[in-house]
């Protein structure tokens, strides 16, 4: 019978049960798992009584973005992050935009029985040095699925003196993120669905545990940005806007970038009557709100207005930083990230 890749195999965080139930500490699922079985994303194993990734290694995309893609406007603007991601995700949003790995179409099992390649971290972090990038970016799908692979990849990429950043829905454990912390995270950018409810009825998530991760990181010195992806008719309320508005002012402060993206009707959309793309209409409502709110920087995402990426002094509203699609055209902030305009700090690493 065939077996995959051993290198592909990796002891993850886990807690013996009874009767050959090992429970999986990687995510707030905490999935219990029986002998031979797979937890809820699909890449954690129950393999002789110890939980085993089964993606160690397995990078199907990898690519070199500006940092601004992830988005992260407020982290090192303007420089370039090897950017990678494998298949699998621990939640099933029936709009995710990227489904094709975090949902692909043949078992996640079957992808790793026939990927020929295994990818040591060590070769992404000298990707990155022979394409000139500043840092590393584990994205696409869930990140927290490559824990395993991140911890070594960010101890590496640190001793070269680059960046480690995280695009995630947040709902790693506690202990997955101090590790995580512990070995070099500096930014993640972390995606608000919407409301308790919300969270709750289309993730099957606790929106509690994510929020908690946010404070979480904030007070360990990681830069946290935080986005919401606008469904027309599912987050796009005045209320839900402005609960979120508020929950990022009090629990990380008003200088916490908030990213307001349009949705478009992708993956299982149209099982949900979502058909089309949230009109702008929504976005301009959107950021209004949570800028009246007492948010400092509100930036829409998916939209060709460029205005609404560009980066303004909140003291004297002129632009700090001047942005293209995913590019920086202008900067405006002397050595000490002061605005230079009228010489007030912006809170930009």
């Amino acid at each position: 019978m065939k077996q995959i890749n051993p290198q592909f195999l990796k002891m993850g965080l886990h807690q013996k049960q009874e009767d050959n139930i090992v429970q999986c500490l990687i995510c707030e699922r905490k999935c219990k798992i029986t002998a031979g079985k797979f937890g809820y994303c699909q890449t954690r194993i129950n393999k002789g009584g110890k939980i085993y990734s089964i993606i160690y290694g397995l990078i199907p995309a990898i690519s070199f973005n500006p940092i601004e893609k992830k988005p992260l406007y407020h982290f090192y603007p303007g420089s370039i992050a090897i950017t990678i991601g494998t298949y699998g995700c621990n939640f099933n949003c029936f709009w995710c935009q990227n489904h094709h790995l975090s949902h692909p179409k043949e078992k996640i099992h079957t992808l790793a029985l026939n990927a020929s390649k295994y990818i040591p971290p060590k070769e992404i972090v000298q990707m990155a040095l022979r394409n000139s990038c500043k840092g590393t970016s584990v994205s696409f799908n869930e990140p927290t699925l490559l824990f395993e692979y991140s911890l070594e990849l960010f101890k590496l990429a640190k001793k070269e003196g680059l960046y480690n950043t995280y695009v995630s829905n947040g709902y790693m454990t506690k202990e997955v993120l101090r590790h995580l912390i512990n070995c070099g995270l500096d930014a993640i950018n972390i995606d608000v669905k919407g409301d308790v409810n919300m969270v709750k009825k289309y993730c099957g998530a606790e929106n509690e545990k994510i929020w908690r991760n946010i404070v979480y990181a904030k007070e360990h010195g990681v830069h946290v940005e935080i986005t919401t992806l606008l469904l027309e008719g599912f987050n796009t309320n005045e209320l839900t806007i402005k609960t979120i508005s508020e929950k990022i002012l009090k629990e990380v402060g008003e200088d916490t970038p908030f990213h307001i993206s349009r949705a478009f009707p992708y993956y299982r959309s149209h099982e949900f009557n979502f058909t089309h793309s949230t009109p702008k209409s929504s976005l301009y409502n959107a950021r209004e709100i949570a800028i009246n709110s007492g948010l400092q920087y509100v930036y829409l995402g998916n939209v060709t207005d460029n205005d609404y990426q560009d980066t303004k002094c909140p003291n004297c509203s002129q632009v700090v930083i001047k942005r293209n699609i995913y590019g920086i055209d202008k900067m405006n902030l002397d050595k000490n990230g002061r605005c230079m305009h009228c010489g007030h700090f912006i809170s930009i690493i």
